[in-house]
């Protein structure tokens, strides 16, 4: 994968200077080569960003470029704020008052990141404020006008993620789009049906009743009886790998369903102070080229190492008939220069791709492959998303369903 970073354009009038936008979107597009419907979805987001970002800060200078490959794309944006404290009560009280549940939904949020007013954190994360509209979702009536916010929101709905920074007078937005074939309807479009949220934490892993949710979960969908089997084994595997992690977390798991597919969507956190690091790390070096059980343990090694660093998952491998099997860095696809400060992706299509090329060359890949071909989790899904950033966890397993 060529990766590819644009040129950075200054723009004061988004309406004026779309035309130069679109030239700069269209020459990145052509450069890491991304395919038709891939175009159109990169066009869409970089013009609901713009607009986004507009009638945030109105006419000040935004900086826009963006980075990446034809696998996963950046749009960046950077925006000095120079308005002083009477400036910033005015604009922002134009649609609030500060106590409205309005501004505290998703737009609300990114002003008060972008006027660096009445903010404690100096980052923001989409899918941190996701997991915690979830948590409260039913839980207050703020939540739900949250939710609907969110919902009317394109570009939370066309992004995968959108990271906001604040140093000093500078405000960074990063939004995220992954191309990934799996997620060409998940995540692109909006689910027919979406079950409730079922928590799981390192304190309660060994609850046995989040295993009895799921019969439940899967009757709002309405799916036929072997889908519903399917997704009722994936369900079962994803908790069990889950329950073996050692790392302090916190996760949402819920299934989502769309006309040809069903996915189990994973979120979430872990605490990870520097003394739980340097014992993860300790733990993970005690694992260092032993006998991984099956693909959902490999899912669990990436996802465990991936909160310890990038280097730490393209050190992962497992010894197969006397050689190596690099399965970190086969299942990689983020991991090209210019993109692993982004955190870990990994896939099971790279994974899979990756043996596949190799099967006719070494027996190690042969030994792997004839593995995956028995694992529950690798024959049902059309896809295993992973991502890890911080101390942020997200997993996605897409399944096709009649």
């Amino acid at each position: 994968m060529r990766y590819v970073e644009t040129s950075h354009i200054k723009i004061a009038d988004v309406e004026a200077k779309l035309e130069g936008t679109n030239q700069l979107i269209d020459d990145y597009i052509f450069d890491v080569g991304l395919r038709d419907k891939d175009q159109l979805r990169l066009k869409l987001l970089c013009e609901e960003v713009l607009r986004l970002a507009k009638s945030i800060i109105g006419y000040g200078i935004m900086d826009f470029w963006l980075e990446g490959t034809n696998r996963v794309t950046r749009i960046y944006l950077s925006a000095e704020n120079h308005m002083d404290k009477a400036k910033q009560q005015e604009l922002i009280s134009v649609s609030s008052t500060g106590e409205n549940s309005n501004e505290k939904g998703f737009f609300g949020v990114l002003k008060s990141m972008f006027l660096m007013q009445g903010i404690d954190d100096e980052e923001w994360n989409l899918r941190d404020y996701l997991q915690e509209v979830y948590t409260k979702r039913e839980k207050d009536p703020y939540s739900q006008e949250a939710w609907d916010d969110l919902e009317r929101s394109l570009v939370a709905k066309l992004a995968d993620d959108i990271d906001v920074s604040v140093d000093k007078n500078t405000v960074k937005m990063v939004v995220t789009k992954d191309f990934s074939e799996a997620l060409s309807t998940v995540g692109s479009r909006v689910p027919q049906a979406i079950t409730p949220f079922t928590f799981i934490d390192s304190n309660n892993k060994n609850d046995l009743r989040t295993f009895d949710k799921v019969d439940e979960l899967l009757e709002d969908l309405e799916l036929s009886p072997k889908d519903a089997v399917h997704m009722k084994l994936l369900f079962e595997e994803t908790v069990g790998m889950l329950k073996a992690l050692t790392a302090d977390y916190h996760a949402a798991i819920w299934f989502e369903k769309y006309n040809h597919e069903c996915c189990i969507r994973v979120s979430g956190k872990t605490e990870m102070d520097q003394d739980k690091k340097e014992g993860l790390l300790g733990v993970a070096s005690q694992k260092e080229n032993t006998l991984v059980k099956g693909f959902m343990g490999k899912v669990g090694d990436i996802i465990e190492n991936g909160l310890l660093n990038y280097n730490n998952v393209m050190k992962l491998q497992q010894e197969y008939g006397g050689g190596y099997v690099n399965y970190g860095t086969m299942g990689m696809y983020n991991g090209v220069e210019g993109m692993a400060d982004s955190g870990i992706m990994w896939s099971l299509y790279e994974y899979r791709d990756a043996l596949k090329e190799n099967i006719g060359s070494n027996e190690e890949a042969k030994e792997a492959w004839d593995e995956l071909e028995k694992s529950i989790v690798a024959s049902l899904a059309k896809d295993v998303l992973v991502g890890v950033k911080g101390n942020r966890i997200d997993m996605t397993i897409v399944c096709d369903i009649k």
